[in-house]
């Protein structure tokens, strides 16, 4: 369960000793039961948990990365890292990034080959975003968005509108684009004048954000092979 992420070494422990952790519908009397990952179900205060080991060779995880992170493996001036988040994974990567203040689902494995395809644009993997700015989003500026806007790099910046939640002081706008230009939908809604105060990727091809702040777990094999499936890996 450690190795999953879904609690430190200690806390899952005092999970088990609460009587919290069940296998196959039974209470867990102690740490150290054997689990076979191909048959038995585990939960934890009656929600199951994911017990698939990653494919063998190759570790594929989602991480939901909080604000304030560094979105690299290092970082010369001591600044915190997304790696701080999943201790004792080693020799993962981010695939593509999410600047410091932007927080949600970040890719992290150590295949190659599938990091490369993701984020290439001829794959056109979709991203999701929640985007939550302050004051009201102008009907005029929905168009401008969807229809293209100069971001100062020489192309419009066009993101998908999919839905748009107004409160009095502010606006949740969810968007999904395929480009992945750096810093697209933040710099999108800045130039139209918009304040963000929260910015969430709430998707990446085909995955959804599913895991609390600063927590990770492990991909299935199922959700492995959707993934290269989608950029034609076999």
């Amino acid at each position: 369960m450690a190795q999953r992420g879904i609690a430190s070494r200690r806390k899952v422990d005092e999970l088990i000793a609460e009587g919290r952790v069940c296998v196959n519908g039974t209470r867990l009397s102690g740490p150290g039961a054997m689990i076979d990952t191909g048959k038995d179900t585990v939960s934890v205060d009656g929600v199951k948990i994911d017990i698939n080991l990653p494919p063998e060779g190759r570790t594929y995880l989602v991480l939901n990365k909080p604000a304030g992170y560094i979105t690299t493996v290092r970082d010369t001036h001591r600044r915190r890292t997304v790696m701080e988040l999943i201790p004792g994974v080693k020799g993962v990567f981010p695939v593509g990034r999410l600047d410091k203040d932007t927080t949600g689902l970040l890719i992290m494995t150590n295949d190659g080959r599938l990091c490369h395809r993701l984020m290439h644009p001829s794959f056109e993997m979709e991203r999701l975003y929640e985007v939550t700015v302050a004051g009201a989003v102008k009907r005029s500026d929905i168009s401008r968005i969807e229809g293209g806007v100069d971001i100062g790099d020489g192309k419009a910046s066009a993101l998908k509108v999919i839905d748009i939640v107004n409160d009095k002081s502010r606006t949740v706008v969810h968007v999904g684009l395929h480009e992945g230009r750096k810093r697209q939908v933040r710099k999108t809604f800045e130039a139209l004048g918009y304040k963000i105060k929260e910015l969430t990727r709430t998707g990446y091809a085909g995955l959804r954000l599913d895991v609390k702040t600063g927590s990770f777990r492990y991909l299935s094999k199922q959700e492995v092979l959707l993934l290269k499936e989608g950029v034609g890996i076999k």
